[in-house]
Formats: structure tokens, C-alpha cells, sequence
């Protein structure tokens, strides 16, 4: 094994075991490297990881895959990241990458749903709901409802919900913890669920998977992005049907009915405010159409 290949299963190793990365960004990150590596020579040295392999490589992504800036800037800063690594490890002085501007993206108000597309009547009654219907409301209850992504739902456990104090708590990127308060139609939907698990014996444990098969282990996020896919649709919602359109929904119509901006960033488990403020973006474009439209000066 070349000097450079080892350095990247060395890194792979440090984002994995210390720093925690969510296992979606580990293997995102392993493809970026595996794919960067096969633009280098045969046998890879650290050498080649050098600037202008790194700015070959963009050129590659940007002409011949045609990559969105977006999608580029997270290939590039894998690179950075492990450029930091190889620097703060003392087996480079410079991290070549760090050189490299991240590409400009244009910008785009996020999506999501109107307060009237989530109205409570548009959802078939309770009563009615079969195990995968029912699990789709719990899940859009703790997406909508609460503002958990997806992979914290794979991986929510029923000791994390502590259903006197009306919470949840939650373990996100960085293995960093949050508590989040949960609305009084989850708690409605968790006892209907909870029924009906028992009814087809799917297993239940205090320390166990919330989102559990007949196996007793957790559903993965694909199955669980279709169950919301499927209920999304099923109320006529024509947009992208996503976990994170939900997501996008909670934050703006917080921000929408009042909330202040540090207090949504703490429930969407944001590191930066800066991330949160887009929101604020999608708030004040609606204000402006609406006095656009309603104002008689406008």
C-alpha cells in the first residue's frame, strides 16, 4: 500500500473513532478520496497531493461530471479537511486544498411547506392508519413537529423521550446532545404506535430503536425518506417531497409566528447561526410579495 493510500485510511480512521462523523459524511468522504486517487499516477505518493492535482480534479468535476457548485464544493472540502489532518498529523507543513476558494454558489430560497399544506385535516384520522401509515405521521411529527433530520430518527430510542416533561432528546452531527420539546399530537401518535407494534409483535426495549421492524432492528433512512415520500403525496404536495423540506418547514414557520433566531438554531442542532439566518431569508421574500401584492403603494 502507497504512503498516501494509508494516510487516507489513517484519516478515515480519525473521522470515524474521534471525531465522530456521521456515517453519511464518512462514506461521502471515502468516495471523494477514492475518486480523487484516480486521478494521481499509479501508486500514489504524498507529493501528489499537491495543488495542482487538487485543481485538476475540480476541473474534472466541474467539465466532464458537471457537477453543481455545490456538489463540488463538498468534494473540495473533503480535500480541505483532509489536507488539515495530514498537516495537524506533521506529515505535510501546508495543506495544498486550503489554497483553493470554495466555488460560488448561486443562491436559492430553501423549500418547504405552508402552514396550510400541514393543516391537521388534511391527514387521514388516527383510527384509520395502518403500522406504516402511522409510523409516517410519528416520523412527520418529529421532523415537522420537532425539527430531528431523518438519521436522528433512525436512531432515536424510546429512553430518549421522556414523555411527562414533553421532550426529546436527541444525539446529531458530532455526537453533540439537544433537547427538544415535542408536540402534543406526537404524544398522541407514540401511544397509537406503541399499540400497534405490540398488536404485530414487533419487538419493543426501552433502549431499543423507536423505528423497529419485526427484527428489531432500526428501518434505514431510505425506508424512512419513502414513508414521508408517500405521505407527502398522499396530501396532494406536488414540490420535492423530502425529510428536509420538513425540516426547511419548522424552522421557517417558527420563524414565521415569532421565534427568535438563537432558539431555532439550538432545535435544528446548527453549529452556526449564519446557517440558521436562510430562513430568515425565505421569511423576509414572503413578506415582501405579500406587501407587493397587498400594498396599495406597492
Amino acid at each position: 500500500m502507497s504512503e498516501l493510500l494509508q494516510d487516507i485510511e489513517n484519516f478515515i480512521d480519525y473521522i470515524t473513532h474521534q471525531r465522530l462523523y456521521s456515517p453519511r459524511t464518512i462514506d461521502t468522504y471515502q468516495k471523494t478520496l477514492r475518486k480523487f486517487l484516480k486521478n494521481l499516477p499509479e501508486n500514489p505518493t504524498r507529493n501528489d497531493f499537491q495543488i495542482a492535482s487538487i485543481r485538476q480534479f475540480i476541473w474534472i468535476l466541474k467539465t466532464e461530471e458537471k457537477l453543481a457548485p455545490s456538489s463540488i464544493g463538498l468534494h473540495l472540502a473533503c480535500l480541505k479537511s483532509f489536507g488539515k489532518y495530514m498537516v495537524r498529523s506533521h506529515i505535510i507543513t501546508t495543506n495544498p486544498a486550503a489554497r483553493i476558494p470554495m466555488p460560488k454558489k448561486p443562491k436559492r430560497l430553501v423549500s418547504f411547506l405552508s402552514q396550510k399544506d400541514l393543516k391537521v385535516e388534511k391527514f387521514a384520522e388516527i383510527d384509520t392508519l395502518s403500522l406504516p401509515l402511522l409510523r409516517a405521521r410519528l416520523l412527520l411529527e418529529f421532523i415537522y413537529g420537532s425539527g430531528l433530520r431523518i438519521s436522528e430518527c433512525v436512531s432515536l430510542t424510546w429512553e430518549s423521550i421522556d414523555r411527562t416533561a414533553e421532550q426529546v432528546r436527541v444525539v446529531g452531527k458530532g455526537n453533540k446532545e439537544r433537547i427538544i420539546p415535542i408536540t402534543h399530537e406526537l404524544q398522541i401518535f407514540l401511544e397509537q404506535y406503541q399499540f400497534l407494534l405490540k398488536q404485530e409483535q414487533h419487538p419493543i426495549s426501552i433502549q431499543g430503536p423507536v423505528f423497529v421492524n419485526k427484527t428489531g432492528a432500526a428501518y434505514n433512512v431510505r425506508t424512512l425518506r419513502l414513508d414521508i415520500e408517500h405521505l407527502l403525496r398522499s396530501i396532494g404536495w406536488e414540490g420535492k417531497a423530502s425529510p428536509h423540506v420538513l425540516r426547511h418547514s419548522f424552522a421557517t414557520h417558527l420563524l414565521e409566528n415569532g421565534a427568535d433566531l438563537l432558539s431555532v438554531k439550538e432545535m435544528l442542532g446548527h453549529n452556526s447561526l449564519s446557517t440558521t439566518q436562510v430562513y430568515t431569508h425565505v421569511s423576509a421574500e414572503r413578506l415582501k410579495k405579500s406587501f407587493k401584492k397587498t400594498h396599495p403603494r406597492a
